[in-house]
């Protein structure tokens, strides 16, 4: 995912970039060190939330930057988003609420100037106001909005930052009608492999270069002589297949699955819609079935996050 939200960035003409981190910063760490303009602001000792993290790494940040979430994929227009600072101090990207989902309208007045921001503030419009919208936690924004932040602990960029000067309308809001994916909630993170594999994203990154064998939005590379145990597979389209894959014995690789490099698939394993993920392992006759195989505390011991059906 940091490497999506890399691309996104660089394909807007954006750096140097600065990750946040908490959970894994080791990792992030590590990854970010592979990158020549890429600097890490660690939240620690305890989790500084959206506005501290920024404000922890404020002496690394432009005047003028944008900021996206790494658990998001998305395709925001991020030079229009910074355009926008010209007349304002924070510009937020806006989507549509789809029918069902609970995160908080934001609503903007004939101006562009947001006018609502979910439960937390609101001030008169100025002509038509509308609705319908919430954030994506895609914005750009000034250097200088977080001068209205705590200077030390957790704080919210929204609740703490945009909530307290949304009067002088200097806050405003674009819409957004592309991609946007929440990759953090289990069944979204599924789903989004299973649009990637059915070509219906429009990705800042292939991924079919770190295929060994994979049928993809009707694209064909590689092939079993590229996996070990490979001639044993049976594969029905769409799938992926990372680098380095094993297979024991005989196996089925139903529509919708993915390999991840590295991973095992024991002896009569029969997988549909299932991403399973790096080094992770597949026991033998295991039946799965829209799923996701992740790393628990090694290979040996992957666990499995089995999904509803809808």
């Amino acid at each position: 995912m940091l490497d999506y939200a890399l691309a996104h960035a660089r394909a807007h003409g954006l750096g140097p970039i600065v990750v946040n981190a908490f959970h894994l910063a080791e990792q992030v760490v590590a990854w970010a060190a592979q990158h020549d303009d890429v600097a890490v602001s660690v939240e620690a000792p305890e989790v500084l939330g959206t506005g501290g993290g920024m404000v922890r790494a404020k002496d690394l940040l432009a005047e003028r930057f944008v900021a996206l979430n790494a658990d998001t994929l998305c395709d925001v227009d991020l030079t229009g988003l910074f355009a926008a600072l010209d007349d304002a101090d924070a510009a937020l990207a806006l989507r549509p609420l789809a029918p069902g989902e609970r995160y908080g309208e934001v609503r903007v007045d004939a101006e562009g100037v947001i006018s609502k921001l979910a439960e937390h503030r609101q001030i008169p419009p100025v002509g038509e106001e509308r609705g319908g919208a919430h954030f994506t936690g895609v914005h750009a924004l000034r250097r200088a909005q977080l001068d209205v932040l705590p200077t030390t602990g957790e704080s919210c960029i929204v609740r703490q930052g945009y909530a307290r000067v949304l009067h002088e309308r200097r806050i405003v809001g674009r819409a957004h009608h592309g991609l946007w994916l929440d990759v953090g909630d289990p069944e979204l993170y599924w789903l989004t492999n299973q649009k990637m594999l059915a070509g219906d994203l429009r990705l800042p990154l292939d991924p079919l270069p770190d295929a060994a064998w994979a049928e993809v939005g009707g694209r064909r590379v590689g092939g079993p002589h590229a996996l070990r145990g490979g001639d044993r597979v049976r594969a029905d389209g769409p799938f992926f297949i990372g680098r380095d894959v094993v297979f024991e014995g005989d196996a089925h690789i139903g529509p919708g699955t993915i390999l991840g490099a590295g991973a095992r698939v024991g002896a009569g394993a029969r997988l549909e819609g299932v991403v399973v993920w790096d080094g992770c392992l597949v026991q033998p006759d295991a039946h799965i079935r829209r799923a996701v195989v992740y790393d628990g505390l090694g290979p040996e011991l992957s666990e499995l996050l089995t999904l509803g059906t809808r």
